[in-house]
């Protein structure tokens, strides 16, 4: 049976070297983003690269011992190798478009157990040989019912991330090619196992293949993350623990002290400096950050991200009426460089987009 577990040797050493390149593409290249918030893309770059490795293993196994398993062995270890490499994949998916953590947990564990009871109902198979093709039938069944699965959760969160997009973003990022890969992966993944009842398949699909990964690849390596960070993330940081336990007269005293600086700060409009620490604007400002803190907890109920970022857009809605400046131009004077992320914060902070209110705010004067 000619399938995916049965290609021909130098096939084998082609699809060898091909997923061990692009597994080491996927974990070593372009991987200099040290921020914390870029750990969704760095896990999602490393889970993909893990998904390539493991095709390696298999296709080194299968060109090392090609006779080492029966024809029942190579449909039992392929549904459960091609399940894995799947689910994998749908991970780092997962990972990419930064969804919560609640639902990557959810997804681990309702992929583990499919892939677990598929392991132990197909070695069953090799001790129950008579069973072995209805053994074969269940393992089809269990491939696909789990493949359907994850194919609807990653497609619902891609368009749930899409609808929040064209909520907040004036122009939203061109992320179709996410959903692309989505249906490519669950095509390949059906692909793989009509390929065992119909050997003619495989031989399409092993020449089309390595274009669908290779094509996954460059647009992971080449995709850029700042354009959805934070995406769901809260737009507030935790309020700093026990500034709430603070006494009144030392509140008192703190803003007394601190409220000079902040307003000396705001008039000289420091906050337009892109990429500013709350221990940058303590320093600037001549106090502790700690002090600062406080302050913006206590007095204005703020935290330093949303206090920063209100200051950007109060200026941004000054500039987005008074000078025919680009989104993304005002978004760079105000110091919030990514458009997407000007456009979020604006729409967070003042309810609609800046273009929206640049329209509504004109035809008000007029």
């Amino acid at each position: 049976m000619d399938t995916l577990s049965h290609i021909h040797l130098d096939l084998d050493y082609a699809y060898t070297i091909l997923f061990l390149v692009l597994g080491m593409f996927s974990f070593f290249t372009n991987m200099k983003l040290e921020d914390k918030k870029w750990d969704g893309y760095h896990k999602s770059r490393k889970i993909l690269g893990s998904a390539f490795f493991l095709m390696t293993g298999y296709c080194i196994l299968r060109s090392l011992h090609p006779q080492y398993l029966d024809n029942y062995g190579d449909f039992w270890l392929l549904t459960v190798v091609s399940l894995l490499f799947s689910w994998l994949n749908y991970t780092s998916f997962l990972y990419l478009i930064n969804t919560q953590y609640q639902i990557r947990k959810r997804f681990f564990i309702d992929g583990a157990l499919p892939l677990l009871l598929m392991f132990v109902v197909g070695l069953l198979g090799k001790f129950m040989v008579s069973f072995q093709d209805a053994i074969r039938v269940l393992l089809g069944i269990l491939f696909i019912g789990k493949s359907v699965r994850m194919f609807y959760v990653c497609d619902t969160e891609w368009r749930k991330m899409n609808v929040e997009q064209e909520e907040n973003y004036d122009e939203a990022p061109d992320i179709l090619w996410m959903r692309v890969l989505v249906w490519l992966t669950f095509i390949l993944g059906l692909c793989t196992l009509i390929a065992l009842y119909v050997p003619a398949i495989h031989v399409i699909y092993c020449y089309i293949a390595p274009l669908v990964f290779v094509y996954m690849v460059f647009r992971l390596i080449n995709y850029l993350p700042v354009k959805i960070v934070g995406m769901r993330d809260s737009s507030d940081e935790p309020v700093a623990e026990g500034v709430q336990s603070q006494s009144n007269s030392r509140g008192i005293d703190l803003e007394a002290k601190i409220a000079p600086y902040v307003e000396k700060w705001v008039e000289k409009k420091l906050y337009c400096n892109p990429n500013l620490s709350i221990k940058e604007v303590a320093a600037q400002m001549g106090t502790n950050h700690n002090y600062l803190s406080q302050y913006l907890n206590n007095r204005l109920q703020l935290t330093f991200q949303l206090w920063l970022n209100t200051l950007r857009i109060e200026e941004a809605k000054i500039i987005l009426l008074s000078e025919p400046l680009s989104v993304e131009e005002v978004g760079i004077r105000v110091g919030i460089p990514e458009s997407y992320n000007f456009s979020r914060w604006f729409k967070n902070i003042t309810g609609t987009t800046p273009l929206k209110y640049r329209k509504t705010s004109n035809q008000t004067r007029s």
